[in-house]
């Protein structure tokens, strides 16, 4: 706990996956996929408990091998492959068990098994640092090569080019164009009261590097992560 702050880690973990199969179970490293993050967040100084929500009795199992609390299946209709995230924080909010109450809700997917207890804890601080409105909400992110402002669209009805940022094109130099930033999927932070999902006019960046920032959705994601885990 940290300044007196109850702290729920959510990890979201629905068994189908259409681009990787049982993706969240795979074995990644020696031990299952989801089993990296339940481990770093019950690592974490400041998490207060650890939960999972799923679909599947088979990962509610794994869950609770490792450690984390599964409090009941996730309804079906918030296990599609068109399901936010966001609707399925605010079931798990609004299915609280009576006496259980968070002030913060740290979102970890599973996909990112290279973000650490030591990555959680820094931006939970970052975010109570940084907070200063009530729906201010973080989001970890890593920089990216900044030439991505120079893309381009093809108009339709023209067929001509245009751009899709406002850039000065007459002059285009790299060492020009402002720093740019992704978001890498490994940890978003937002205020329970009130919750409305994890994107608002007020995000905190939480900058990580692109070596940690790997998002599995496919074999070659896994296949990246699991050499860099075995180093």
């Amino acid at each position: 706990m940290i300044d007196s702050i109850s702290i729920l880690a959510v990890i979201p973990a629905r068994f189908g996956s259409k681009g990787l199969p049982r993706k969240n179970i795979l074995d990644c490293a020696g031990k299952p996929l989801i089993a990296w993050s339940i481990e770093a967040a019950l690592k974490s100084k400041y998490v207060t408990q650890v939960l999972v929500t799923t679909d599947s009795e088979e990962v509610a199992n794994i869950a609770k091998k490792y450690g984390a609390w599964v409090p009941s299946l996730r309804e079906a209709y918030l296990a599609q492959d068109q399901s936010s995230i966001t609707e399925v924080v605010k079931d798990v909010l609004n299915n609280m068990a009576t006496g259980f109450s968070y002030d913060l809700i740290v979102l970890l997917q599973p996909t990112s098994p290279l973000r650490t207890s030591e990555h959680i804890d820094a931006a939970i601080k970052t975010y109570i640092d940084k907070k200063k409105f009530e729906f201010d909400t973080l989001v970890s992110m890593y920089q990216i090569d900044s030439k991505c402002l120079l893309a381009f669209g093809v108009d339709k009805d023209s067929g001509h080019v245009y751009s899709h940022y406002d850039m000065d094109l007459k002059n285009p130099r790299r060492q020009n164009l402002p720093d740019c930033y992704t978001p890498n999927g490994a940890i978003y932070i937002a205020s329970t009261d009130n919750f409305n999902g994890f994107y608002s006019k007020n995000n905190i960046p939480f900058i990580m590097n692109k070596d940690v920032s790997i998002d599995i959705d496919c074999h070659k994601d896994l296949k990246k992560a699991i050499k860099a885990l075995c180093k």
